[in-house]
């Protein structure tokens, strides 16, 4: 289908065509030219903005499961080991932590270009870093 504009110029290089103002072949030229030119203008912005839609879809989906891997380990592990005589949050975060901020890191990589895919990746990252860390001290100084 063809939109109004793209109509009336038709009808004003139609005009020019008859007065002689431009030759038939001029007047192939230019209207093969903008019925072309319509065409590429209308479909990739769609394209475009469901692409950084979906990113962004994504890359908040991976900020709440990087937040939730954070906080579910540290509540159960409050509920849960915190009143024992010795407490432990390696289970917990092996248990529920983990898978979380996998799915997090994964998803983030995929959104990349946005602001809080980087945030995530940059918190996995580091949480993972501490979380190896802790258990080398662990190991290390406490015997396992």
């Amino acid at each position: 289908m063809e939109n109004l504009s793209n109509v009336s110029s038709e009808e004003e290089l139609l005009q020019l065509r008859n007065e002689d103002k431009i030759s038939e072949e001029e007047y192939e030229e230019l209207r093969s030219a903008m019925r072309k030119s319509t065409k590429l203008d209308v479909e990739p912005p769609t394209a475009v903005t469901d692409k950084a839609k979906s990113k962004r879809k994504l890359a908040k989906i991976a900020f709440v499961l990087m937040l939730v891997g954070i906080v579910l380990p540290v509540v159960c592990f409050l509920v849960f080991e915190y009143p024992t005589s010795r407490p432990d949050i390696g289970p917990w975060f092996l248990f529920f932590g983990l898978p979380l901020e996998i799915a997090a890191f994964v998803m983030g990589v995929l959104a990349w270009p946005e602001v809080l895919a980087k945030a995530t990746l940059i918190a996995v990252s580091l949480i993972s870093f501490i979380v190896v860390l802790a258990f080398i001290i662990e190991i290390a100084f406490f015997g396992g």
